[in-house]
Order: structure tokens, then C-alpha cells, then sequence
């Protein structure tokens, strides 16, 4: 049986990952699959076609739902420049020049822009009949200069040009992660952490796996197509 996963860009490393070793892989990339999500009554929901996929798939189904909400609030500095102090680790650098908000402000804006792809995620968990993964987004790399090539920024007119600082985007990604696994845990869905041995000491992603400063490469696809092989 071909191994399913479903949701947004950082799921294309993986499938290329599939094609190069010929192995089974049945993919719904919302990116490239316009009218994939429809609008009904207010809320999202898959075609008829995904909804037909999810329940008629008797293994389990891997999620990439969502994953870019940290990069969208924070990859580039905001016109009025912030940062916070992340609970866990409240010894990580604060940028300087920023306005300094609580944590759980931080938090609350993060959620809401996560909610959509979270009410997603529950329509894949109500649909499918087998195990559901929920896979973590890869790590923040921490080389700004790589990135400032690889920014598309036209899709961020409102933001200045310039890479918000590595500790401002680790702890985001961080806070993200936090908001999944907590709904992972609340609604029977299994959080799969990023593979082992692909970020720093200091948690951020290793050179051997840039994509674009927003996603992973191949090389990191075949780790995670290597754990979702291991989970099936």
C-alpha cells in the first residue's frame, strides 16, 4: 500500500525524496492542487476527491498540514520589530532593537494564524480510519545571508527587507511546534518530531539540508520519508 500524506509545501521535498528511491507514495500537495480546499459555509474542507482518498485508505495517513505560520510571522522583520522570551529557554539572544511582547502574545497571534490549517488537520483525523502523523516542520537555518537570496519578496509587501535575527525565527518555530503537539495530543494524532541529527547544537538546521531558508531539501526529505517508512 502506498504510504498517504496530505497538506502544504514541505511535503514536495519528500515526494521528490519517493520518486528518486521508486518507492509508493501518494501525495496531496495543496499547493499544486488548486480547488483542493473549498470553502463550506465559512469553513475549509477537502474535495470530494481527498475525502474519498482519506476514507478509503486503510493505513495510516501522514500530515503536512500547514507548517509556514512561524515563517510568515517572523522570517522577515516586521515594520514594528519584536521579539519575546520563550519559556523554555529564556536565555536565547533578544534582538536589541525590538519591542519585547509577552510570550503568550506571541502566542496568540501564532495560534490564530495556525487555527485554519488546525481545523484541517481534525477534518483529516475525522476522515481517515487509520493512524494519523502530524509532521513537524524542519528547523530555522540560521544563515541569513543564504536566505536573503532565497526570500520571495514580492508575497511579503509588508514586511521590511531584511531577515529577522536566527534566535527571533528558532523561537517561533519552537512556539509552533509547542501549538501542534499540544492539539496532536488532544485529538489522537501522533507528533513526529524532525529527524534526528539534522540541526545544530543550537537547534538550527544543518547546512547539509537548506531548501530555501523556508524549507528542507531532498536530502532531508529522505530522512523524514525514512521515519514515516519506520511509523507504516
Amino acid at each position: 500500500m502506498p504510504l498517504l500524506c496530505i497538506g502544504h509545501s514541505h511535503l514536495a521535498c519528500v515526494t521528490r525524496a519517493a520518486v528518486a528511491a521508486e518507492l509508493p507514495l501518494r501525495a496531496f500537495n495543496f499547493w499544486d492542487l488548486p480547488g483542493a480546499i473549498v470553502d463550506d459555509g465559512g469553513q475549509p474542507r477537502f474535495a470530494e476527491d481527498i475525502r474519498e482518498a482519506l476514507i478509503g485508505h486503510a493505513g495510516p495517513v501522514f500530515s503536512f498540514v500547514g507548517g509556514g505560520a512561524h515563517v510568515v510571522l517572523g522570517m522577515l522583520v516586521h515594520p514594528r520589530r519584536f521579539d519575546f522570551v520563550l519559556p523554555d529557554e529564556p536565555d536565547l539572544a533578544l534582538d536589541p532593537a525590538a519591542e519585547v511582547l509577552p510570550a503568550t502574545a506571541v502566542r496568540r497571534i501564532l495560534q490564530s494564524m495556525t487555527d485554519e490549517y488546525l481545523t484541517l488537520m481534525g477534518e483529516v483525523r475525522r476522515l481517515a480510519s487509520g493512524a494519523m502523523f502530524h509532521i513537524e516542520p524542519p528547523p530555522p537555518s540560521a544563515d541569513a545571508l543564504r536566505m536573503h537570496a532565497d526570500v520571495p519578496w514580492v508575497m511579503f509587501p509588508d514586511r521590511c527587507r531584511e531577515i529577522s535575527p536566527a534566535a527571533l525565527r528558532y523561537k517561533l518555530w519552537r512556539l509552533h511546534s509547542q501549538i501542534l503537539r499540544a492539539w496532536c495530543s488532544g485529538n489522537g494524532v501522533t507528533f513526529v518530531e524532525a529527524p534526528a541529527g539534522t540541526s545544530d547544537a543550537d537547534g538550527f538546521m544543518l547546512d547539509d539540508y537548506y531548501g530555501d531558508g523556508a524549507h528542507a531539501n531532498d536530502a532531508y526529505g529522505e530522512l523524514v520519508l525514512a521515519q514515516m517508512r519506520q511509523l507504516a
